[in-house]
């Protein structure tokens, strides 16, 4: 029998060429690794992988990759191996406790942010950038990774201090979907160790484990035959090299060690169903599984599985997402995926969430749509459209290859040494994309349907709320539902016809009036004859990249109260509608295989189109943006779809505590000014109007006059000035005519406390939010910003690392001069109820430390170095210069004052840190906000 879709003249050249090969592509060829990497073994069996790489300069991104995770433990170690993780922070062979944080911070690296590490199920990773310019620092570094590997000190005290922090940092995971997860995960992880390993551990092991037992789970993982180095970075590779042979040649292997196992999940004939619901879930999600033995990663053959399957989850997600666009589609939204949740399992999963009643309606939509593939499978434009997304994305990483940031980079090595994933490279996936494509046909992509799609390893799972316990079908009705599929008479998928260009006839370019240019910065300004202001600043930071933003002042404000839900959902409106003749959907099929990303959107105080392109793809995003500004698409229908759909979700979200914490604190601090408040009930939605909110977006973009464009990247000015000529220059203006932000009042309170219960969980959120009218000068909003920085580092010191009462905890501080002068200053954590007001008296304490005697030097030097560092990078970025731009027109600054940025940096002293401290961290500028789990007996407080 003829298989589907194959042209029969395709027999007859195999009957009369059988020995023919027509050059097709040996899929048994081995995958290579990028020849920019060097990959090495010591002889104690240390893997190693180094690739110089020149971006960002001066800095190179270290890992240690341990080949051990939670699935190791012994069933006395349950939480160890991430324990093991918290340990490698807590006093190593080279570093006391808290002197390695302190250390690296001083040379630029936050802890956090850049310092970090994480535990899975699997392996542990610990992630270190570190500064390449000095040769002291680099080799400290190294230092740092090798105690990390043999030299972590495990010391008594230190042990027991870091119980508690690990118990906030579980604290932190309880919740609705913790407990839902804990319910349904032995059936996705049928049988399995994995199941019984989750990384955070059993709490009462890790309050009560003996000192040796964790121990012992170090010495027998961290070895190093199970472990790797990654070096990427803008260093020398031979120095790396010896660095690594230097700090990990001499580290042993223990005489006797436990094989390093592989966990199965094992297989299963019948369907698994898990129906599981918790009051405070905050809606209805399906999802199915299809559980497959793992991916090979060995072959060009295995690289085009994994390809075809990356297609068929890709073509089957856009269905979905057309499906979800028509009226009563049986889900709110829908995707598929194909991926792996630990090393022995991969997984094809159709997921989607659904309204109360549309649970069956929305599993069986999953089931039919795979069916629908199966019967009759894809069209050639869904085949053509991916691979020209999928092409552009290998293309785009090609033409970057030089310019990608090295933490960008350093995961593929990561991945290659503890999944054995490929790391080709960027040009070797270039050329074999394209290669592999003229041979991946529609046959290949229809015959995964029945590979994908099986009746046996399959999982189905329904989390809810509670309050649809009693509207949700049985097993044996989900069961039913394959059985109803399998009878049903499907009609081919129908391929909607698409227009071939945005705009048909473009207009008549209109000349741009006058041109000038900042040398010092290299920007370019350009007054267009419609009045508008474009900025353009050529860069060679990436080869594809086009970063912009375009923004005028007005947005919601200038709208009185009755427009002020329709103006907030106005810039939501016109993307869930569309542009010009294109709904959304049709925008992502026309845009296929091209980079272009363009979104506008009405704020409180301004509107903005904003995104980015590549230089190629200049003339379409300029369409885009014309369209956005002259165009936008009336579609009742879809916003219609759109706001029930909210209306179902927000009705849902009502029993989730962390929801009703946010509606409750937006509450508080907009003082009850619901012009400073989001949506957050169904019934407001009703107040929106498609017909005003149009009327008020066309409004918004209707005068080019009132905008400045900011553009920074790839651009050849010769070909880009005839493109603004073209599509900005004559978009309609009236440059008589200007609108300006109104102030609307929004005032967070003062001097007050407020009590928020939510939720059942027994964990807080304390939030000390300061806030009030103050001068604005750039120097200011530095010294409140480095003076959050400064905190945030007396905070971990003190609530986390001496007190163990908090696993995060940040500060951070703003001055705007939008759309009064004003500051914000916010100290936030989680912790334990019974915890609240010690945790804050300890706030106080350091804020007071500050005030008296300023910030510590060495403090101030740390947030210093990180800035210096930050800056230096973020100078060679286009969307940092997007955002200075706009920044230094807003402030009606001069432009070298980019320039001058180090100077500003090193021009702030202990002095101006203190005086802020002062100014704004005081009692009546304090808004003490402090949430608590629902009580039997409410709280006497202040509650909201």
């Amino acid at each position: 029998m003829m298989p589907k879709n194959l042209n029969p003249f395709f027999f007859l050249l195999l009957f009369l060429f059988p020995y023919c090969t027509f050059g097709q592509t040996d899929l048994s060829q081995k995958v290579p690794l990028d020849p920019r990497v060097k990959k090495g073994t010591l002889e104690n069996g240390l893997v190693y992988y180094i690739q110089q790489n020149p971006k960002p300069e001066n800095k190179v991104e270290l890992r240690l990759a341990v080949n051990a995770g939670s699935v190791l433990e012994d069933e006395n170690q349950r939480g160890l191996a991430h324990f093991t993780e918290h340990m490698a922070f807590n006093g190593t062979e080279n570093f006391e406790k808290n002197e390695l944080i302190s250390y690296l911070q001083s040379i630029g690296v936050s802890f956090g942010a850049d310092l970090n590490a994480y535990t899975g199920f699997d392996e542990t990773v610990y992630i270190l950038p570190i500064p390449s310019d000095d040769p002291e620092k680099l080799k400290s570094g190294f230092r740092v990774l090798r105690d990390w590997a043999g030299g972590i000190s495990f010391k008594e005290d230190d042990i027991d201090a870091e119980r508690s922090i690990i118990v906030e940092e579980w604290r932190t995971g309880q919740g609705y979907s913790q407990r839902l997860r804990d319910q349904y995960l032995p059936k996705l992880l049928y049988q399995s160790q994995y199941a019984e390993r989750l990384p955070i551990g059993d709490m009462e092991v890790v309050q009560n484990f003996e000192y040796e037992t964790l121990r012992k789970f170090y010495r027998e993982w961290y070895r190093p035959n199970n472990m790797a180095v990654i070096a990427v970075g803008d260093a020398d590779p031979d120095e790396l090299e010896k660095l690594i042979y230097d700090f990990f040649g001499d580290l042993e292997n223990p005489i006797v060690y436990p094989e390093r196992k592989k966990f199965e999940v094992p297989e299963h004939q019948e369907t698994l169903v898990s129906i599981v619901t918790d009051e405070e879930a905050p809606g209805i999600q399906i999802q199915i599984f299809y559980k497959h033995p793992p991916l090979r990663f060995q072959t060009k053959k295995d690289y085009k599985a994994y390809l075809i399957r990356t297609m068929y989850a890709g073509m089957l997600t856009q269905r979905l997402d057309e499906i979800r666009q028509k009226p009563d589609a049986p889900f709110i939204f829908a995707g598929t995926g194909y991926g792996n949740f630990v090393r022995s399992m991969d997984y094809f999963t159709a997921s989607g969430v659904v309204s109360p009643g549309k649970v069956e309606d929305g599993i069986l939509s999953l089931i039919v749509e795979n069916k629908r593939v199966a019967s009759h499978g894809f069209t050639q434009p869904e085949l053509d459209r991916v691979k020209r997304a999928l092409l552009n994305s290998a293309e785009r990483s090609f033409k970057e290859m030089d310019k990608t940031e090295s933490r960008a980079v350093v995961g593929r090595y990561i991945n290659h040494f503890l999944k054995g994933n490929f790391a080709e490279g960027e040009k070797w996936k270039y050329a074999f994309y394209q290669e592999i494509f003229q041979e991946i046909s529609l046959n290949d992509i229809n015959a995964l349907a029945d590979e994908l799609i099986t009746e046996e390893n399959r999982v189905i799972i329904i989390t809810a709320p509670d309050s649809e316990k009693e509207m949700l079908p049985t097993d044996g009705d989900i069961l039913n539902l394959f059985e109803k599929a399998s009878a049903l008479d499907l009609a081919p998928y129908e391929e909607k016809e698409l227009g071939e260009k945005l705009i048909s006839n473009p207009p008549l370019p209109n000349p741009i009036t006058e041109i000038s240019e900042v040398e010092s910065v290299g920007i370019f300004e350009y007054v267009l004859p419609n009045g508008a202001k474009v900025f353009v600043k050529p860069t060679d930071f990436k080869n594809d990249e086009i970063v912009f933003t375009i923004t005028g002042k007005g947005g919601v404000s200038v709208y009185p109260d009755e427009d002020h839900y329709s103006a907030s959902y106005a810039g939501v409106m016109v993307n869930v509608m569309g542009v010009g003749d294109f709904s959304p959907s049709d925008l992502r099929k026309m845009l296929a295989g091209k980079t272009v990303s363009v979104t506008p959107n009405i704020g409180t105080y301004d509107q903005n189109i904003s995104g980015s392109f590549s230089p190629n793809q200049s003339e379409t995003a300029l369409q885009l943006i014309h369209l956005y500004f002259s165009q936008p698409r009336e579609d009742k229908e879809l916003f219609d779809i759109y706001i029930n759909n909210q209306k179902t979700q927000l009705a849902s979200a009502q029993a989730n505590p962390d929801y009703q914490f946010s509606k409750q604190l937006n509450k508080i601090i907009a003082d009850g000014n619901k012009r400073g408040m989001g949506v957050f009930e169904p019934e407001e939605l009703d107040q929106v109007s498609v017909d005003r909110g149009l009327e008020i977006f066309r409004e918004s973009f209707s005068n080019a006059a009132d905008f400045e464009f900011y553009f920074s990247g790839n651009i050849d000015l010769e070909t880009f000035i005839p493109l603004l000529e073209t599509y900005i220059a004559t978009l309609p203006s009236d440059p008589t005519q200007s609108r300006n932000f109104k102030d609307l009042g929004i005032r967070p309170p003062r001097g007050t406390t407020k009590t928020i219960e939510v939720g059942t969980d027994e964990k807080s959120q304390v939030i000390l939010f300061f806030s009030g009218e103050s001068e604005y000068s750039r120097d200011r909003a530095r010294d409140i910003t480095y003076l959050g920085e400064i905190l945030t580092i007396k905070l971990i010191e003190s609530l986390r690392e001496e007190i163990g009462g908090v696993y995060g905890v940040g500060a951070r501080g703003s001055l705007v001069n939008k759309p009064v002068d004003q500051f914000t200053f916010s100290v936030s954590f989680p912790c334990s109820p019974d915890r609240v007001d010690e945790l804050i008296e300890a706030v106080w304490k350091e804020i007071k430390k500050i005030q008296e005697n300023g910030p510590e030097e060495a403090d101030l030097q740390k947030v210093k170095e990180k800035r210096k560092i930050a800056l230096e990078e973020n100078l060679k970025r286009n969307n940092y210069w997007v955002a200075q731009m706009n920044a230094i027109r807003e402030h009606g600054l001069d432009w070298e004052i980019v320039l001058n940025a180090q100077d500003h940096i090193e021009s702030i002293d202990e002095e101006r840190i203190q005086i802020a401290a002062q100014e704004f961290l005081i009692e009546e500028n304090l808004l003490e906000i402090k949430k608590y789990p629902k009580r039997i007996n409410p709280s006497t407080e202040d509650n909201q």
